[in-house]
């Protein structure tokens, strides 16, 4: 009986069809890196700028001298160092062992990657060794190879014909390997790990990122020649003297002519820097003998800016924003914060880039050689750099401790203020001696938990301290609000110290209230001073609302202090 669609039309098994599957695999394209050369001129032959083609890898290595060039290429380097990295995949035990792998070789495998930056393309040796202990092919070594010893080894298939056609296929050309000079043999694709940066139409010798920092780093070279021969010229510029021809003076005893007397007074000024010259005046009262200095119109400030902005411009060619490495001509924090913001997006562009390269030819081989060609695949996945997901991530972390769902590791957290682990073990593991306060052998038995024992406290006393305490208070908190106001008024909110006052008064308040009621005190100075310092440099807020939070702040520490709880 056949079956039937909804509107009892028989349903047939052709409808179901799939379609015609495409060409498959290296078929179409020769895609294996001409590099096209384009010169640009002004219409009627007039170049525009330098023939970069003419640039070779030797150039390159050169530029890296320059200071500009060499500084953002190792912010670059050292910031993509940092990146944090997980390995997913479907098979839990792949992830772990890439994951674990990945980070033994991280940094010889992003000191290899980071090469392509200057060279355009940076050419690896995976060195592979079998761990006979854990029975599994381990990564142990990336070996960075000289780029301009290196090429790529191509391995050419054929191509697309259509079915009935009578032609030759062509011919596409596909990685297979490196060959080294110098080496008898090519390299495997399977020991090899060939990265090209910003790779464009299949070019496997990559962009080069000093290809367009080359004019300024040009230009830079030249202005520093020649502005250390300015400095030097006019730093002891040369003195001009005018004397009359046709008189005659006394030199020790000797009569010379006026301009030869000129010359000598000239030459003991300048290795004396003492000068006597005759009173001789014309007709019209002016000196006859003078002294000048062949001075510059131009000053030394002008070639400063000069070659500044050529180190902008080599900044930018790299990726490298200006403020990531120079104050700003404004006190700007957002201006700051957002060429820092605008640099991290472009560290995520660059290890997406990065994530294909590893996916292929380390993390696959690696399942391969370890749980067969057809385990899942494994992958990298980098976490996203920018402020904006760390506040957000900070803000529900925050969330979570307090409401206990998380836990915070005490060690690691004694790591990471400096404290060595033995110390953290002191403080967080149990000594075996009693804690201070706690009884003794001997001594009575602890009161009942559920007892209330503040029957034995003076009440009026206590009340008397807590409406003490709220006053002063009152005061540091009217003295805070008052500063920090003046501070926002000002446009001064980066330098603002606090000064809470009222010490002795507080404390004094708190007796009987706390146990330790300079300790309490301690703790609102340190609350407080640390919230407005993180409060004043987070952009997400409204600075108009800090005194708001000032108060809600001591509001609370007093609330704490009355239940004895703030130290």
């Amino acid at each position: 009986m056949p079956i039937l669609d909804h509107y009892g039309r028989p349903i047939s098994s052709a409808d179901f069809k799939k379609a015609k599957p495409p060409v498959m695999g290296e078929a179409f394209g020769n895609w294996s890196g001409r590099d096209d050369l384009y010169l640009y001129s002004l219409p009627g032959g007039g170049f525009l700028q330098f023939d970069l083609s003419k640039l070779t890898l030797a150039d390159y290595r050169q530029m890296r001298d320059h200071y500009q060039v060499q500084v953002s290429l190792s912010v670059l380097t050292f910031m993509l160092h940092q990146l944090d990295f997980t390995v997913v995949c479907e098979n839990k035990k792949i992830a772990d062992f890439c994951q674990e792998t990945l980070e033994r070789v991280w940094t010889r495998l992003v000191r290899g990657l980071s090469q392509a930056f200057w060279a355009g393309y940076s050419p690896m040796i995976l060195q592979w060794e079998n761990d006979i202990d854990g029975r599994a092919v381990q990564l142990a070594k990336v070996k960075d190879l000289i780029p301009e010893e290196c090429e790529v080894k191509w391995k050419e298939v054929s191509g697309y014909v259509p079915p009935g056609v009578n032609a030759i296929p062509p011919k596409i050309k596909i990685y297979d390997g490196i060959k080294q000079w110098g080496a008898p043999y090519p390299i495997p694709t399977e020991n090899t790990l060939w990265y090209p940066v910003l790779s464009e139409n299949g070019d496997y010798y990559g962009r080069k990122l000093l290809r367009s920092a080359f004019q300024p780093y040009f230009f830079s070279m030249l202005m520093h020649l020649f502005a250390n021969r300015y400095y030097e010229r006019f730093g002891e510029p040369v003195p001009v003297g005018r004397a009359p021809y046709d008189s005659e003076v006394d030199v020790n005893g000797t009569t010379v002519k006026g301009n030869e007397a000129m010359r000598q007074i000239l030459s003991n000024f300048r290795n004396r820097s003492v000068v006597v010259l005759p009173a001789d005046r014309d007709d019209d009262g002016n000196p006859e003998y003078s002294i000048e200095y062949l001075e510059s119109q131009m000053r030394g400030a002008d070639f400063e800016r000069y070659m500044t902005r050529l180190d902008e411009e080599i900044s930018l060619s790299l990726f490298t924003p200006l403020l990531m490495l120079r104050t700003a001509d404004v006190g700007s924090y957002n201006l700051g914060t957002g060429h820092t913001q605008v640099y991290l997006w472009m560290l995520n562009a660059i290890s997406g880039d990065w994530a294909e390269y590893i996916d292929k030819y380390v993390l696959k081989p690696l399942k391969n050689f370890n749980f067969g060609e057809r385990a899942p695949l494994p992958q990298i996945r980098f976490r996203k750099l920018g402020t904006q997901a760390q506040e957000t991530l900070r803000a529900v972390l925050s969330d979570m401790i307090r409401s206990g769902g998380v836990k915070v590791n005490l060690e690691d957290l004694g790591q990471a203020i400096g404290m060595r682990l033995e110390e953290v073990r002191e403080v967080t593991e149990p000594t075996g001696e009693p804690a201070p306060g706690a009884p003794k052998e001997g001594d009575d038995p602890p009161a009942d938990p559920k007892k209330d024992t503040r029957v034995t406290r003076d009440k009026p006393k206590a009340a008397k301290g807590i409406k003490e305490a709220s006053r002063v208070a009152g005061m540091i908190r009217d003295r805070l609000i008052g500063q920090y106001s003046k501070a926002l008024k000002e446009d001064r909110l980066s330098e603002l110290v606090l000064d809470f006052g009222y010490q002795a008064q507080m404390v004094a308040a708190l007796e009987g209230m706390v146990p330790d009621p300079q300790a309490a005190y301690d703790t609102l100075v340190e609350t407080v001073g640390i919230f407005v310092s993180e409060f004043v440099a987070m952009d997400s807020y409204d600075n108009r609302d800090g005194a708001d939070c000032i108060k809600s702040l001591v509001d609370l520490w007093v609330a704490h202090a009355q239940r004895g709880k703030v130290d």
